[in-house]
């Protein structure tokens, strides 16, 4: 019940933000008073950013607001490309200190400075953009050789994202300030890793994501997966179809959960939830959590993700109200009063429509089952 109305009141707040607030944003609420994504993304722009807005026409507005929800609300691009520097400029550090220095001695990946700055931000064309979206060609670090693909960015998922989605990240990275960050040089692979063809799919979210699943893994376990998966859709009305057809999209090809709640190997190792040396998922740890994500947030001892699927003993054992409150206040069911917002929990900050929260539980209930308990700990 603390939870709920704790979800009132913060819903309240957020639709009764001062006139100023929604200025940007005029008409693009939605029928219910909830933000539409447009909207939703104006108000999630940093503090102290200011978009280059001035002269946009109403179209162009909408859709920048929509590549901020998309970059600042379900992508959380600001998780790896945020720094000191400013907004989306660049320059964190991973250090993979267990693969071989290459040939000038490094050993690190550094996030890219996504800002339009001329001399040292992200000088792509939209559709250079679109490919380096799709396919993972990376246009800043090919010179002289064979297309390389960027090592570290996750297009397993981003390989899904549709045409009009990458356009509007793209109008909003255009409009954030131009911060003046030289990101490192990094780790070079000493042999060919080339970029990987984007796939053919239908140019509706609904149907692209009710297509995902059947393409996302291969071998057995992939076919067992998606047949599984299809005879649940079969079953379901036109609404429900729907929505786990949008949920399946945002899940799988912006908001990339399986690579933290999929156990590629499996062996409890953080490897993205792909099978060895591809960039399928493995359809038989799919969301079934388990994967050790301690290191990420720089602890000592082990954090397991959630088993997300809906296995009845081990898996999601959440209403949809309930998954509600997880996704936009991090409350923590397992720990009544406890929040998913703090170390050594996932630090939460699910920005989402609730109508695309809910779109993602109708999917989650629509998958196989992983029988997988996890460890929650501490």
């Amino acid at each position: 019940m603390r939870w709920r109305i704790v979800s009132l009141l913060c819903l309240l707040a957020l639709t009764s933000c001062s006139d100023d607030a929604l200025d940007t944003g005029a008409g693009l609420l939605g029928p219910t008073g909830e933000p539409t994504q447009a909207e939703l993304g104006l108000r999630l722009i940093p503090p102290g950013v200011e978009l280059e807005l001035a002269g946009m026409s109403a179209a162009e507005t909408q859709s920048i607001g929509r590549g901020s929800y998309l970059v600042n609300g379900v992508a959380g691009c600001g998780g790896c490309h945020g720094s000191e520097a400013g907004h989306l400029a660049g320059g964190r550090e991973f250090a993979l200190p267990f693969i071989p220095p290459d040939a000038e001695g490094r050993t690190s990946f550094f996030a890219r400075n996504l800002t339009p700055h001329e001399e040292t931000g992200m000088l792509l064309t939209e559709d250079e953009f679109v490919a380096a979206m799709v396919t993972g060609i990376d246009f800043h670090d090919s010179e002289g050789r064979d297309p390389q693909r960027m090592l570290i960015m996750p297009v397993q998922a981003y390989r899904y994202m549709l045409r009009s989605d990458l356009n509007d990240i793209y109008a909003y990275l255009r409009a954030i300030p131009a911060v003046d960050n030289e990101v490192q040089r990094e780790y070079v692979m000493g042999f060919p890793f080339p970029p990987i063809p984007g796939p053919t799919l239908s140019d509706d979210d609904i149907e692209r994501g009710l297509q995902i699943p059947e393409i996302f893994s291969a071998g057995p376990e992939g076919d067992s997966f998606a047949a599984s998966f299809a005879a649940t859709i079969g079953g379901l009305n036109a609404d429900e179809r729907t929505q786990v057809g949008r949920g399946s999209y945002l899940l799988n090809a912006i908001a990339d959960c399986s690579n933290c709640h999929t156990d590629g190997l499996p062996d409890g190792g953080f490897d993205g939830g792909l099978l060895p040396g591809t960039v399928s998922v493995n359809a038989a740890t799919y969301l079934g959590g388990g994967v050790n994500v301690g290191f990420v947030f720089g602890l000592t001892f082990p954090v397991f993700t959630r088993n997300l699927t809906p296995h009845p003993e081990t898996g999601l054992e959440l209403t949809q109200e309930e998954f509600v409150d997880v996704m936009r206040f991090g409350a923590d069911f397992r720990r009544p009063g406890g929040s998913l917002r703090v170390q050594p929990h996932f630090p939460a900050e699910f920005r989402m429509t609730l109508e695309d929260i809910h779109a993602i539980y109708a999917y989650l209930q629509a998958i196989p089952a992983v029988n997988q308990e996890v460890t929650i700990t501490p």
